[in-house]
């Protein structure tokens, strides 16, 4: 995902120059076109980054956490607070872990433009490395088309013109995985077997396969019985989670301080409900 800009990196997108200075896209047929995002590799904080999302719709520029853990040490201490928060598209807020300048350089070693970006620093999945909104795009003086998924901005001698690659979109429907799940072929659905294995519990059970033999049944039951205390048969059981492996986190900034809310009454309708 993210790599050294001083490696050798095999290129994803196609890159044209032309010495013409008025930046333009040819007519497009009904079948002609692409319906993908406009995805692009650039170099950021010295870093080669694939599976940046070009995105006209977006009013600002994000940087996933996923992708800014790898960056240099030297980098990710250049976040500062972010002085703002962000609005989902379903009305959510969203506080950011930091905001951080970046150069960001777009294009190959003849011909290229870059400028520095201001980058909000979110949690959240993504199959993105990071988010150039509207106020990057003017920053590169660049013009994008989704429809013909092509980035074109202007040079001293010419334009430059890249072209998404098939590989990319590819890429990121694959790592967000498939939407569609492949139909099931001569799949045979097996029985199962409520067994109670717990003498003071009887009324909860274990499900077993009912393709078992008697005899494999049998002893896997007396393997379930000597394990009993494996399970959580109240909720005394029930020790607690490690935070390694899930932890409830609140989305707020970490340097506010807590406020104790005024106590709201209730009717007596309300009262005797609760």
């Amino acid at each position: 995902m993210i790599q050294p800009w001083e490696r050798v990196a095999k290129p994803r997108i196609t890159q044209s120059f032309s010495p013409k200075t008025v930046i333009s896209f040819p007519p497009l047929g009904e079948e002609d076109g692409t319906e993908g995002p406009m995805i692009i590799e650039a170099e950021m904080g010295r870093h080669f980054m694939h599976r940046v999302y070009v995105d006209g719709g977006a009013s600002s520029k994000f940087l996933y956490e996923h992708c800014f853990v790898k960056l240099g040490k030297e980098i990710r201490d250049q976040m500062v607070p972010a002085t703002t928060h962000l609005i989902g598209i379903s009305g959510e807020t969203i506080w950011p872990l930091g905001q951080i300048a970046l150069l960001v350089k777009i294009g190959d070693e003849v011909h290229s433009t870059s400028a520095r970006m201001n980058f909000m620093v979110i949690r959240s999945p993504s199959q993105h490395n990071a988010i150039i909104g509207r106020p990057g795009i003017r920053k590169i003086r660049s013009v994008p088309s989704t429809a013909h998924g092509m980035l074109k901005f202007p040079v001293e001698d010419g334009t430059v013109t890249l072209q998404s690659s098939i590989i990319i979109p590819m890429e990121c429907a694959m790592i967000s995985g498939p939407s569609i799940q492949p139909p099931a072929v001569n799949q045979v659905l097996e029985e199962k077997i409520n067994v109670a294995i717990h003498p003071e519990y009887p009324e909860q059970t274990v499900a077993i396969g009912s393709t078992l033999t008697e005899k494999g049944r049998k002893e896997l039951c007396s393997l379930l019985k000597q394990n009993l205390d494996i399970f959580a048969w109240k909720p005394a059981d029930m020790t607690g989670v490690p935070r390694s492996i899930a932890e409830h986190r609140l989305n707020i900034q970490e340097e506010c301080s807590p406020v104790r809310q005024k106590k709201i009454g209730q009717a007596p309708e309300g009262n005797k409900a609760i």
